[in-house]
């Protein structure tokens, strides 16, 4: 079975309990329409093409934005469009609260002949053996730019999972992904299949993974890949949730906390020293 939405909640109040939402319609269609155009120049292939598009990607799936480059000039402007700004600030609470930085990735899933229609494992989180921000600075979306359909190599979110491994983040401080991985239990997938505009947020500890896209009419994903952070790190989670955002709602499920040290700086301690 798959994780079907809620649609008797609203979606700041999904995103809390399950650590995922799904907002339609949130970009109008003349941004995804000039995005694609912007798509199909970088990559230099007829999205509408599943050959094309295969044999110019040669197994790439993404392509990141450096700032500072020319070589995409419309996909920044995803955090210009109403939709996306009304969302950030609705999640922190505060219209002055993003930190204005810009850092997505461009995901193009071609259609793959060899692949099997079906939706990826457990999933992993995006910190990979090294300490594990149980608060952290922001939260994950996902703009689909086309029409997708099942198996396109939509990501697939396992809801609730963010609540289970903040827990044991907490509890355990040198626990890890992947190596503690057998602790956290298999839950029902969500595919996210979408329209152009279609946005998805996720928080950056609930689990997710790519899948192969071998759709039944080999249609493509395009997405921006994209993250939103506040201008500072949560310094703790709350007991009394009555004056917090969504986003400090979110990373306070298990109660209040304050970690014993400065999260920003040990995960960037240990990176600075990893590159070493």
């Amino acid at each position: 079975m798959s994780f079907r939405i809620d649609e008797t909640l609203h979606w700041t109040d999904h995103y809390v309990e399950h650590g995922i939402a799904v907002i339609r319609g949130a970009v109008d269609d003349t941004f995804c329409e000039r995005a694609l155009k912007e798509v199909s120049n970088l990559i230099g292939a007829d999205i509408s093409s599943p050959e094309d598009l295969a044999e110019k990607l040669n197994g790439k799936s993404h392509v990141p934005y450096n700032p500072g480059t020319a070589n995409m000039q419309v996909l920044p402007e995803i955090y210009d469009q109403p939709g996306i700004r009304s969302m950030i600030d609705t999640m922190f609470g505060d219209a002055g609260a993003w930190n204005g930085e810009r850092s997505f990735q461009l995901f193009v899933s071609p259609f793959d002949p060899e692949a099997e229609p079906k939706l990826s494992g457990q999933g992993h989180i995006d910190f990979v053996k090294c300490p594990i921000p149980a608060l952290g600075s922001g939260f994950m979306f996902q703009v689909s730019l086309v029409r997708s359909e099942p198996f396109s190599g939509n990501i697939t979110i396992y809801p609730g999972t963010h609540k289970i491994v903040q827990k044991l983040v907490i509890d355990d401080p040198e626990w890890r992904y992947p190596t503690n991985m057998d602790m956290v239990p298999v839950v029902e997938p969500y595919e996210f299949v979408a329209e152009p505009g279609d946005v998805m947020l996720f928080h950056h500890l609930v689990l997710h993974d790519g899948n192969a896209n071998h759709a039944a009419n080999r249609s493509p994903r395009v997405v921006i890949h994209a993250q939103a952070l506040h201008r500072h790190w949560l310094p703790q989670s709350y007991g009394d949730l009555t004056n917090c955002s969504p986003w400090e709602r979110s990373l306070s499920q298990n109660g209040e906390w304050r970690p014993p040290w400065n999260e920003q700086k040990r995960i960037e301690d240990f990176r600075a020293q990893r590159k070493k």
